[in-house]
């Protein structure tokens, strides 16, 4: 759960994003669903690269990692 300021209340991760849908005529390698999981992440690793704190992402094979540190570099600067 994500805590939202201005209404002072808990938010689950899927409503922090829009809905996803896949992209016509998407190859298989660039549909990335959002989890609860990469959404946590994603905020994380976004809120640790915002005070400049060094960032170690761990977990088992293909679950994401290296998308989700790719993705918010591109993202960020």
């Amino acid at each position: 759960m994500s805590f939202d300021a201005s209404v002072c209340s808990w938010v689950p991760w899927l409503k922090t994003v829009p809905s996803y849908e896949v992209p016509i005529g998407a190859s298989y390698t660039d549909v990335i669903v959002p989890t609860v999981d990469s959404i946590r992440v994603q905020y994380l690793l976004k809120s640790l690269l915002m005070k400049d704190k060094h960032t170690l992402i761990v977990g088992p094979t293909g679950t994401g990692k290296s998308i989700t540190i790719v993705n918010e570099l591109k993202a960020s600067f």
